[in-house]
């Protein structure tokens, strides 16, 4: 009978760990190692340039200070409303009532189809001319002027927050969803017997139960949001007057409209750097006890 080798399992996994480590991991520290040098379209003549690229991009505020902002603005708003609205309908549709499995199917139209393709639909549907839109014309009826939604420099920015949480609203919804469907029913059984009110049944035990998944979709929401490039990108394009152009936005426009690839990469390497500590600090707060009932 042939034994086992030891290396057996190693030899399973190892596609595994080839595929990321090959397209991810070596990728990953090519570019940072880019972003030290003075490379570009233009300049075949690759050469060692140190911080000098960091240097300039800390320096010019349109090139990294204007766009965190604007990521930051982007993130915390599309983040925060996404989290709250999905709680709400997961919630609405954990509920016995008629209609649950229509209601259930219809939130996850948003994500059948790609975002650049939803992108492009609602760019027809809100007009960056301020023309006939599919919107304005509704709000018509309601005695609402046309507004500008692509194109106004006060709304363009949560124009494209509301497209964000038109598309990712269903993905949290369906997480949490799952996660309420899987917690136990002892601990609420109890709290009917002591006749505890629903406030307290939410805050007590729901939300505790609930908060290493609310955590990592948290996570999930928040990598999404900060490397948020295509809606922007088929709508905007980072204008008007840059007032769309995030990090990934603005490290996209200097790369393939530019030639700029050392500026892009080291731009890229400073939204890293924001991601996995924002990461880091979330994980340090999921890994604590959770609060007891």
């Amino acid at each position: 009978m042939r034994t086992k080798s030891k290396y057996t399992p190693w030899f399973l996994v190892l596609p595994a760990l080839l595929i990321p480590i090959i397209f991810i991991v070596i990728p990953f520290f090519i570019g940072v190692a880019y972003s030290f040098t003075n490379k570009n379209v233009v300049n075949p003549n690759t050469a060692f340039v140190g911080i000098r690229n960091y240097k300039l991009i800390f320096s010019d505020p349109s090139m990294l200070w204007s766009q965190l902002k604007v990521t930051l603005i982007y993130t915390g708003s599309s983040v925060l409303i996404e989290m709250f609205l999905g709680f709400g309908i997961a919630l609405l549709l954990n509920q016995k009532m008629r209609g649950q499995k229509f209601f259930r199917s219809v939130i996850l139209i948003p994500l059948m189809a790609a975002p650049v393709l939803t992108g492009l639909m609602w760019k027809l549907m809100l007009s960056p001319g301020g023309g006939f839109a599919v919107v304005n014309y509704f709000l018509s009826f309601l005695g609402f002027k046309p507004v500008l939604w692509l194109s106004n420099p006060r709304i363009v920015l949560y124009s494209l927050v509301g497209i964000d949480v038109y598309i990712y609203t269903p993905f949290v919804v369906i997480i949490l969803l799952a996660g309420l469907q899987a917690l136990p029913e002892e601990p609420y059984q109890a709290a009917a017997i002591d006749n505890a009110s629903e406030w307290f049944i939410f805050r007590k035990l729901t939300v505790p139960m609930l908060k290493p998944l609310i955590l990592l979709v948290l996570i999930m929401k928040l990598i999404f949001s900060l490397k948020m490039v295509d809606i922007i990108l088929v709508t905007t394009r980072g204008g008007p007057v840059r007032l769309t152009r995030t990090l990934h936005v603005g490290s996209y426009i200097e790369a393939f409209n530019r030639g700029n690839t050392a500026i892009a990469l080291a731009t890229m390497t400073v939204l890293f750097v924001i991601i996995f500590v924002v990461c880091l600090v979330l994980v340090n707060v999921m890994q604590k006890k959770p609060t007891e009932v």
